[in-house]
């Protein structure tokens, strides 16, 4: 510190009375006869970081062991020093946060002193200072975190590590080191400064690693290998040519990327997080269980997992990590989003794995090539590694369409150094209650996303007193990529793959991953108590039903999953139906209400958008036998024949919509027979011939048929809806992002007119789906000027569409779209949000 009026030594002294209240210090070697000084040469303190503190308790050390004052000031012939101690090391204060070698000042003058002063010598004593060298208790959360360790911390950090490891503070002075040896061995000035740092850089280097063993981060030294890598040097070295900036300033920006991108992975932070986290998930939820678990350790033996997930909550990412860890296997490295990189948060999350990613980095080539650089060197070192294919959380519950990047990058690092093979195994995690359901609902009804926050997470403590049922992981079937490329690229071991290089059988191949993967997910899919509750209810029109009525459906539910099931890793929680009932009732999702003709079950309004939401997490496992049920609403009888061709027809809409596994060719008509089979088990339809007749009207059978129908009835209408918008407008008049709009508006007023019940009926990522889906079975295709245009086939499929749906629905979908009164809706409408724009009495008071 450079003086200014005496004030540093003021302050230097207020420092040193604070550190004596808050540290307990002891000094290595207890006897400084050990350390054999020369008492006739002048001793200078070598400290390895630029520290107040560590100065402090230095100077206090050596004090207490009779030795000259490292705060003392100094004279070596013409030169004079105003303290006797130097420093190796400073922080940078970039997003980097790394030591940065310096060039001591105070060195430089020493090695001039004794340049002109032959006969003079200078003992230099290193002094390692070790903040809770080692954790008492692994259970101790702050000693854990704030103890030393290999990354130089901020002020704020080194203030809580005084208050936290100020009593178990270790000063270790090493054997004094002759300078005016190395003054003599070397020609010139900067090389005994060159020479002396190095020295001392390595003596520090070698006691910390005895101190508190060696440097694990491999955040800091996956960085310093990263950036040597042919592709960051070579993006390196093209943005600072296009920005005109040197590439050592282009380097430290791309060393920051690595240091915001990189993990620092600690076993002892993994350990203190199943503290945490197991005391967390018993106050939460009412237990974890577990599916299918032998698909991951059987795979995990000779593969490097990847752990890829659906995406519901934010309690994802512990919650996965937790059970591998529980479970005997290493911790994956997460991808998680660069805006759950907050203050402290973010610290304890990085060095239980996570790796933090921008959501976009497709105009920013450095940042893309260091990334890169990074996922391949964690790949290629054996991690285990899980990210999110639907690239953010579902706000509807249901499986959203899969985005490419990780998985390619993962793929082109496997194709470029494949040390070991990898196996992606598919997670399904169903909650009973999404601790984000508030939110979500909210969002999906226009709200804004709230930006996540140290603050937002301290008001989120308010879960804690709440309870959210069970959770349940099930592990899908992995998808080993040797075996998949070798079924999708014939001779892709032959095949050289550079970093700008995207063939079309490459784009092919990772397209077809990502759909494998998410239908993978929902393959794996678990039926809960509160998923089967939530399909019978929302699809009744007043959300109640008779207890009877309720029973009889919960058993067509779980003889369908028994005797047809949707997969082999499909999974039912609980196979009777009055548990399930029960079960409601115990956690408030039901509400009985009792009555002389027979008690009946109901829910509250908001209880209903909630289940809606766990409804939407496995309603796919119900939307083939629905879309059967729903053919016979309004045509009693239907040849087989008849039923797989209209089956065939919409199942590429579904399958788009619901991500559902069947081929069309040859797994999706066993599919139709196995279900239909067990529907005439049950009666609900009966067989004569090669014709199926639909339950007699008025019975039981009758109306769980149409129960089980309602199951596809949102989507059939949603579908309509948006193809009649079109055929109303006609050929060539709209683009998909004004159909896309025209339909979202449309939905919602038809939600409110006609009471359909969860927001999702009107969300526009699935109608944007929709319409690409169109697009893709050429059903409709654009202009030059980007238009959708279409022929007979749409107009045909319109025909077909209102005669599935009853009268009533398809009459108020036909009204609701009519185009004079929908254009007049629409003008009005711009024209109010035009006067509320130039109204600066309304725009006063909201700045208020």
């Amino acid at each position: 510190m450079t003086p200014w009026l005496g004030l540093d030594r003021l302050f230097f002294l207020l420092i040193r009375a604070f550190m004596r209240l808050c540290t307990r210090i002891r000094a290595l070697p207890g006897d400084p006869a050990e350390l054999q000084l020369n008492p006739d040469i002048p001793v200078v303190y070598v400290l390895r970081d630029r520290s107040l503190a560590d100065a402090a308790v230095a100077d206090q050390a050596a004090r207490r062991l009779g030795l000259r004052a490292p705060k003392a000031s100094l004279a070596l012939g013409k030169q004079h020093l105003s303290r006797s101690y130097f420093h190796l090391y400073k922080r940078e204060t970039t997003i980097s946060r790394q030591r940065r070698a310096i060039t001591p000042a105070r060195l430089q003058r020493l090695v001039s002193g004794l340049k002109h002063n032959p006969e003079l010598d200078v003992q230099l004593v290193p002094v390692s200072v070790f903040w809770g060298r080692q954790p008492e208790k692994e259970n101790s959360l702050w000693r854990i975190i704030f103890s030393d360790n290999w990354s130089p911390p901020g002020f704020i950090k080194k203030f809580f590590i005084v208050l936290t490891q100020g009593r178990d503070l270790y000063v270790q002075f090493s054997s004094p080191m002759s300078l005016r040896q190395l003054v003599d061995q070397c020609r010139s000035d900067d090389q005994v400064v060159r020479k002396t740092s190095r020295i001392l850089r390595v003596h520090f280097r070698r006691q910390q690693e005895a101190a508190i063993g060696p440097d694990l981060s491999h955040r800091r030294t996956l960085t310093n290998s990263i950036m040597e890598a042919a592709s960051v040097r070579e993006a390196i070295q093209h943005t600072a040519a296009e920005n005109n900036e040197s590439e050592d300033k282009t380097l430290a920006r791309a060393r920051g990327y690595a240091m915001e991108i990189a993990a620092d992975y600690s076993h002892t932070t993994i350990r203190a997080l199943e503290l945490f986290l197991n005391w967390l998930w018993n106050r939460l939820y009412d237990g974890i269980r577990l599916y299918n678990l032998d698909n991951l350790t059987q795979v995990a033996r000779d593969h490097e997992v990847i752990y890829v997930p659906c995406h519901r909550s934010h309690i994802d990412y512990l919650l996965l990590s937790f059970v591998v860890y529980r479970n005997g296997l290493v911790p994956p490295h997460i991808a998680a989003g660069i805006n759950l990189n907050l203050p402290v948060v973010g610290t304890i999350l990085r060095r239980g794995g996570a790796f933090f990613m921008r959501r976009s980095f497709r105009d920013n080539p450095l940042y893309a090539a260091v990334f890169y650089e990074y996922l391949h060197s964690i790949t290629t070192q054996g991690f285990s590694i899980e990210y999110f294919v639907e690239g953010g959380r579902s706000r509807s519950g249901r499986m959203l369409q899969p985005r490419t990047g990780m998985l390619a990058m993962t793929v082109r690092s496997f194709l470029r150094d494949a040390r070991k093979p990898i196996a992606f195994v598919p997670v399904y995690i169903g909650y009973e209650k999404v601790i984000e359901g508030g939110s979500y609902i909210g969002e999906l009804h226009g709200g804004k996303k709230k930006k996540e926050s140290v603050g937002g997470l301290m008001k989120s403590l308010k879960v804690l007193r709440s309870h959210f049922g069970q959770v349940h992981v099930n592990f899908g079937e992995p998808i080993k990529l040797v075996d998949y490329l070798d079924s999708h690229r014939e001779g892709w071991r032959n095949e050289e793959l550079s970093v700008h290089e995207t063939p079309d059988w490459f784009k092919t191949t990772i397209n077809n991953l990502g759909r494998d993967v998410v239908t993978g997910i929902n393959a794996a899919a678990v039926a809960n108590p509160v998923n089967l509750i939530s399909l019978a209810l929302l699809a009744t029109p007043k959300h109640t039903m008779d207890l009877q009525q309720l029973r009889q459906q919960l058993q067509l539910y779980i003889n369908l999953l028994d005797q047809a099931p949707y997969s082999e890793t499909a999974r039912l929680a609980e196979n009777d139906p009055d548990v399930i009932i029960e079960y409601g009732l115990e956690h408030e999702f039901l509400i009985r209400v009792a009555h002389p003709l027979g008690d009946v079950v109901t829910t509250d309004p908001k209880t209903a958008l909630q289940m809606a939401y766990v409804r939407n997490n496995s309603l796919h496992l119900f939307v083939l036998p629905g879309l059967i049920c729903s053919l016979f609403l309004n045509a009693r009888s239907i040849r087989m024949d008849m039923l797989q061709s209209m089956i065939a027809l919409l199942y590429p809409f579904f399958r788009n919509e619901y991500l559902l596994h069947w081929r069309e060719d040859g797994e999706l008509p066993a599919a139709v027979e196995r279900i239909a089979s067990v529907l005439e088990e049950h009666g609900l339809v009966s067989r004569e011939d090669d014709c199926l007749h639909g339950a007699a009207i008025h019975t039981y059978a009758s109306d769980m048929l149409a129960h089980l129908g309602q199951t596809v009835m949102p989507s059939l209408e949603r579908f309509y809806l948006t193809i009649r918008l079109l055929v109303q407008y006609g050929s060539g008049k709209l683009d998909a992002d004004a159909l896309s709009d025209l339909a979202h508006h449309t939905a919602q007023r038809l939600s409110l007119l006609y009471e359909f019940n969860s927001p999702e009926f009107f969300d526009k990522v699935v109608l944007r789906n929709f319409i690409n889906q169109l697009r893709d079975t050429d059903l409709v295709w654009q202009d030059e000027d980007k238009a959708l245009c279409f022929g007979d086939n749409l107009r045909a499929l319109d025909d077909e569409a209102r005669r599935i749906l009853s009268p009533d629905i398809s009459q108020a979908i036909q009204r609701v779209t009519r185009v004079p009164e929908l254009e007049r809706a629409l003008a009005e409408t711009a024209e109010h949000d035009a006067q509320d724009d130039g109204n600066p009495a309304k725009g006063t008071e909201a700045d208020k």
